[in-house]
């Protein structure tokens, strides 16, 4: 068994693959709560892996403290993925290819194993990104933005009348125009991404000699997709499933 870990900014995801399948999975939030205790309480009562792959996005402070439990808890190492130039048949497009997020990197091996033709990978968490991937798991490039917390917290740290808890006390449902603030920065959050996503999708779309398939993933996908305009593919556990392409072809 291989425990497979998606460290995002805000979230960890994990899941036991034997192969293919995933056998138990599990989430967490890690900004609150100690990251020893966020390890322990996901993964305290398993039987010890035969290896631990992680892409992680949350920076060097998380990887050493994952390291530091690991090793106590089953005395193994953690292997990091680190982006490359091609693995699975993916071609990475970045000029240093490392460069790119592994959880980007990761999505784009799950999507080009799961979908077959032209892709675009929009993962929305703390940060949201797309990656276009032509049918022959060329990578073209990707776009970064902010995601919906971010947004808000922009506004709310870069304005004099946007409080926090004028936000916080507001009504939470997103219309089209708001009539608190609460509803206006959220409204506002998510327009602003639906509008991107969107467009910069039919723009591909359009580029494109063949038909694109659009998969999202990621945290706040839900809050998105009924509002988006085309047809979307919701893959929940996209970084995940390239985990195990990846561990697979590294055996």
């Amino acid at each position: 068994m291989i425990l497979l870990v998606d460290i995002g900014n805000s979230r960890i995801k994990w899941a036991l693959s034997e192969g293919a399948a995933f056998q138990e999975q599990g989430a967490a939030t890690h900004k609150v709560v100690p990251l020893a205790e966020v390890f322990a309480a996901a993964w305290g009562v398993l039987t010890a892996p035969s290896r631990v792959l992680v892409a992680n996005v949350a920076g060097k402070e998380m990887a050493a403290a994952l390291r530091t439990w690991v090793t106590a808890a089953w005395n193994l190492n953690v292997e990091f993925l680190v982006p490359r130039r091609k693995a699975c048949r993916v071609t990475n497009a970045y000029v240093e290819p490392q460069r790119l997020g592994a959880d980007r990197w990761a999505a784009l091996i799950g999507a080009h194993a799961r979908v077959p033709g032209n892709v675009c990978v929009i993962d929305c968490g703390s940060a949201v990104t797309l990656d276009a991937l032509d049918a022959k798991g060329q990578h073209l490039g990707g776009l970064i933005i902010p995601g919906l917390a971010m947004m808000q917290s922009a506004l709310i740290q870069n304005t004099g009348d946007i409080s926090e808890q004028a936000v916080a006390k507001g009504d939470k449902k997103v219309s089209v125009l708001a009539r608190d603030t609460q509803g206006a920065v959220s409204g506002g959050a998510l327009y602003t991404l639906i509008a991107v996503i969107d467009r910069v999708t039919a723009d591909l779309a359009a580029d494109m000699p063949a038909p694109l398939t659009r998969v999202i993933c990621g945290g706040d996908a839900e809050r998105l997709l009924n509002l988006l305009a085309e047809n979307y593919l919701y893959e929940p556990d996209l970084v995940l499933h390239g985990l195990a392409i990846i561990a697979e072809s590294t055996k």
